[in-house]
């Protein structure tokens, strides 16, 4: 099982993804589009992961494999908790004999089960009484707000500095702005993912297996790194609780990062800390 550990249900956090999922396809593809010739150089490719119904892009989950939040959420309340639900209504490796309850196990309350509502028992009631837990659960991570960085130092806008100049920034962009929303303060937001959340080929190193969607093996959308400076584990699965070591399990065989690691490594150890309490500020 594949560790979600800062965006789902089994997860810590929630945040700012609902502006993520607010930002037109158009800026995802008009951002990578902007830095293709300094990607190129730096032989750093980049492509989007789509959904196999429309064509549109997928923004969420380690491979980018999810296109909203409901399904995101569906998914890992499914595979990460094993609870079924309307978007994932069977088991998964269901045991004969061992299913003792009816599929799926979350569901739309077409009666209020809520019992210190004064609808309880009815078909009345609040959205959140009447939805199931995947509604709800998608309602909070969409309205949850993004991480607050810290105060800038100089040792903090010397480590954003060359952040943007050994490269990193040319996968980890800084801002994307939202389209029109229908929630509240969402409209025309700019804010600072630090992700193309486009897909990169990162190496034998951090290979898992995994096809989603258009998304191979060693394919992952690149991490959002605001928040960053609140977690404890590091990569897809967790695998680190050194940053450092995260930065350097970018560079292995066929990764796309290989030559911004060369440039990483030929910093000097004031500016590798200047770039480390950079990243743990946002």
């Amino acid at each position: 099982m594949r560790s979600e550990v800062s965006e789902s249900p089994g997860g810590r956090r929630f945040p700012g993804l609902g502006l993520v999922e607010a930002t037109p396809d158009s800026i995802l593809q008009a951002n990578l589009a902007s830095t293709a010739s300094a990607r190129a150089a730096l032989k750093i490719g980049g492509a989007f992961n789509t959904s196999g119904n429309d064509g549109t892009i997928t923004r969420f989950g380690w491979k980018a494999q999810n296109k909203s939040l409901l399904m995101f959420v569906g998914e890992a309340y499914n595979v990460e908790q094993g609870v079924s639900n309307e978007l994932f209504p069977n088991e998964r490796s269901a045991v004969a004999g061992c299913v003792f309850n009816g599929s799926p196990e979350d569901s739309t309350n077409l009666l209020n089960g809520n019992s210190s509502s004064p609808n309880f028992g009815t078909t009345v009631g609040t959205a959140s009484e009447m939805s199931a837990d995947i509604v709800n659960f998608a309602a909070f991570s969409r309205l949850s707000a993004p991480p607050t960085p810290a105060a800038p130092t100089t040792s903090t806008q010397n480590g954003a500095s060359l952040f943007n100049s050994i490269g990193c920034s040319l996968c980890h962009s800084s801002t994307l702005t939202t389209g029109q929303s229908i929630f509240t303060g969402m409209s025309n937001v700019t804010y600072n993912p630090y992700s193309d959340f486009a897909l990169h080929q990162m190496g034998t190193n951090l290979a898992d297996g995994i096809h989603q969607g258009n998304a191979g093996p060693s394919q992952f959308r690149t991490a959002p790194l605001w928040g960053l400076g609140q977690r404890l584990f590091f990569l897809h699965d967790g695998r680190t609780t050194d940053l450092i070591q995260a930065i350097q399990a970018h560079s292995s065989s066929g990764s796309e990062a290989n030559m911004v690691i060369h440039k990483f490594n030929s910093l000097s150890a004031s500016q590798v800390q200047d770039l480390l309490n950079f990243l743990r500020s946002l």
